[in-house]
């Protein structure tokens, strides 16, 4: 594990001070710590090309997507930079033992639904092979018609790609959809599309299970997932009874309150929208 320490100031330039000042490589990927910002995280590529997540104490679990980020970069060889102060690190430490990324339970503040949404046309395939796939399996089956995942455009380390990712609601994973359409980074919500699919997964099972990755920013699956086994409700336009010609604000907004009204989870579920 080749883990190299910051100041929460710091802000990567061309030149990599950690590697004699070389320009910084994929191999290369940065966490900053902040104690307030009016965000809880960002991740995209930075000054000097690296990808860098960004964290904030708004998020009431930051000491676990720390570590989960450490673990999860670790098992890719990345060399880490951390822009953390050592008591945030130390304090981390604490409340992380006996934890990993891929704990086989959700946490106190992990959502019991997980969504992820996809295109009319990918819809169309997933049921058919009744599992979803990530971008890079796709590839490799010969399925996918992209020639490189929307992430590009965000600047996601390539690793990214071999994975499902999800949401816990809200209104973004639309906008994936609005960009592949689009061709282009698209994150007005009310931007004319062709809506698609919001599969709602029991995450709860895909834990126990043991297919749930952590990676300090997002939760997500690797390679594939089957539906059926872990399916709560899937909304489509059909199902919404609205038009498929709406935008990401409308279809999302329908879908979830659709959802929080006739699959009610345990009071104690965090769901992202209950």
């Amino acid at each position: 594990m080749n883990i190299f320490y910051a100041d929460k100031s710091f802000e990567p330039s061309a030149a990599n001070p950690f590697d004699n000042n070389l320009p910084y490589t994929d191999h290369w990927i940065m966490l900053k710590l902040l104690n307030t910002a009016d965000f809880k995280q960002f991740t995209g590529g930075g000054m000097g090309g690296v990808f860098r997540l960004i964290i904030t104490k708004e998020n009431i679990d930051w000491p676990y997507r720390l570590h989960d980020f450490i673990q999860y970069e670790s098992t890719y060889g990345k060399n880490i930079i951390l822009a953390v102060d050592k008591e945030d690190l130390e304090y981390a430490q604490q409340i992380y033992e006996n934890h990993n990324y891929m704990d086989k339970f959700l946490r106190p503040h992990e959502p019991r639904m997980l969504m992820h949404t996809t295109s009319k046309e990918n819809y169309a395939s997933i049921m058919q092979d009744g599992c979803l796939k990530s971008w890079n399996l796709l590839k490799n089956l010969g399925a996918g018609k992209e020639e490189k995942p929307i992430g590009h455009l965000l600047g996601d380390p390539s690793s990214y790609s071999d994975y499902i990712m999800f949401a816990d609601g809200g209104v973004s994973a639309e906008c994936i959809v609005l960009s592949k359409q689009k061709s282009t980074l698209e994150m007005n919500i009310d931007t004319p599309y062709i809506a698609g699919a919001r599969f709602y997964f029991d995450a709860q099972k895909i834990a126990e299970d043991g297919l749930l990755v952590r990676d300090g920013a997002h939760l997500k699956v690797k390679d594939r997932l089957p539906i059926d086994k872990y399916i709560i409700w899937i909304a489509t336009p059909d199902v919404l009874n609205i038009s498929e010609n709406t935008t990401p604000r409308i279809f999302a907004e329908k879908a979830d309150m659709t959802f929080a009204r006739n699959h009610r989870l345990p009071a104690d579920a965090n769901t992202g929208f209950l």
